[in-house]
Parts: C-alpha cells; structure tokens; sequence
C-alpha cells in the first residue's frame, strides 16, 4: 500500500510538498498529518523507497530511490523542476514482495506515445490478462503487471481509458484497492478502486486556477478538496486546458 501524489500544471508549493512527504512518514512534530484506518492506533510509515516521473521536452525522465522519501526529502530538488506534469510513488510493499529498485514506482512504456503508473493497494489474485509478448516484466510486483494488464486493454480500445476497460480488468480480481495514476505527457487519468478502508483509499483532488493537484493524503495547504475521489471514480485530467472530466458514473 502506497501514497500517491500528481499535480499538473504549476508546480505544487514547497509547504504542499512537505506535507504529502510528512503524511508518508506519518510523523511531523509529534502529529499525524493525515488520520486514517490504518493509523489510528500506530504509524504508518511509507518506508520501502520512492520515485517521481515528470516531462521535459515533451518526455518522461523517471527517478527511482531506495531509501524512504521522508528520509531523503526531496522537497528542494523537485522544486527546481520546470514540467507541468509531476507525478510521485512512494511505497509501502505488499507482503511478500521484494523491496528494491525494479519495483519501485513509477513504471514506464514507450510505443510512440510514452506512459507512467502507480498503483495503491495490494492485488491478491494472479495476474495473467495481459499480453507477455509484448510487456516483460522486469520485477515482481502485483503493480507492473497491473499497468501491463491496463497498457493490453487500451491498445484494444483505441488507447482509450474508460470504465468499460476497468471494469473489465479488474472483474474478477481479489484486491484491497487498485487505486491507480496512469500519465502521458498531456493527459493524467486516475482511477479509485477498494474494498476496505475508505478513509486511506479516497483520493483527493485539488483545483487551483493553473494547477490540479491530486493525492492519497490530504494536503492542508491547499484548503479543503475541490473532489474526493470515491470508490468506483475514474478521471481524466487534460494538461495543456487545466481540466478534468469524470469519466465514471457510478459508484461500487
């Protein structure tokens, strides 16, 4: 289980970016950040290494670390950024799923178009509806093979992403949550998926006039969301107009 966080468009302040590191730690001054189902009685540290992806002209350069995102902190470094498109993973792994760089987040595939993903929760089932002749797996995690499973059923589907297509992949699926965040270099989608613990899994998602902002973890900063995103939520986010659309109409 993870913390995921995007923002497209201007790039998220430096206080905003401390409090979507301190809600992975679970630990600034003395105080929980973010109270949830899982940390009501204990921490719930996000320790097991992180990664960002963001676009420079017009591609993804992608950042993979070991170490806890609380621990190398790097507010500072993203700041320096110019791109209108950030997106960060960091991660808590699943049981018996190994910690190192392969599975870290974000993943990456280029087929002209070029694509990013993260994943929150913890998919329990095999996964095999997706294409091993065109998608290798380079690690061992539940989340790669679900990008790869999203990757075949888009290049079906026009490369579209819609409730029809998620609907499909994760029908027969024993899961926590299949939260996800899937960019390109203009569009961001964001699906909200889960079984339990409604309180950690909902997304948030913030508006501002030249920025979107979403996240796991609630960010005081930027007052009170715009959207929470509820189970069953799919969005699609266009960059380039700092718009969104709702691409779901139900809820499970």
């Amino acid at each position: 289980m993870c913390r995921l966080f995007l923002n497209t468009g201007r790039i998220a302040s430096k206080k905003t970016l401390e409090e979507y590191i301190g809600s992975c730690s679970d630990y600034i001054g003395g105080a929980k950040l973010d109270v949830h189902e899982r940390n009501e009685t204990k921490l719930e540290q996000h320790k097991d290494g992180y990664g960002y992806a963001y676009v420079k002209k017009d591609h993804f350069e992608i950042r993979r670390y070991r170490e806890p995102i609380f621990q190398r902190n790097p507010v500072d470094e993203i700041r320096k950024i110019e791109t209108d498109v950030l997106f960060v993973h960091a991660r808590k792994a699943s049981p018996k799923i190994e910690v190192n760089i392969k599975n870290n987040h974000p993943f990456y595939w280029y087929n002209g178009d070029e694509y990013v993903f993260g994943h929150n929760g913890t998919i329990k089932s095999q996964i095999k509806n997706f294409d091993d002749r065109k998608f290798f797996l380079k690690g061992s995690t539940d989340s790669e093979k679900y990008f790869y499973a999203m990757l075949t059923e888009m290049g079906e589907n026009e490369w579209k992403v819609d409730k029809q297509m998620l609907s499909k992949i994760l029908e027969y699926w024993d899961y926590t949550a299949a939260n996800f965040i899937l960019a390109s270099p203009k569009k961001a989608w964001i699906g909200v998926f889960y079984r339990k613990d409604p309180l950690y899994f909902t997304m948030k998602l913030y508006k501002t006039e030249d920025s979107i902002v979403v996240s796991s973890s609630a960010l005081p900063s930027l007052g009170s969301p715009t959207e929470r995103l509820r189970n069953g939520d799919i969005i699609e986010i266009d960059i380039e107009s700092n718009n969104y659309y709702y691409l779901s109409e139900y809820r499970v």
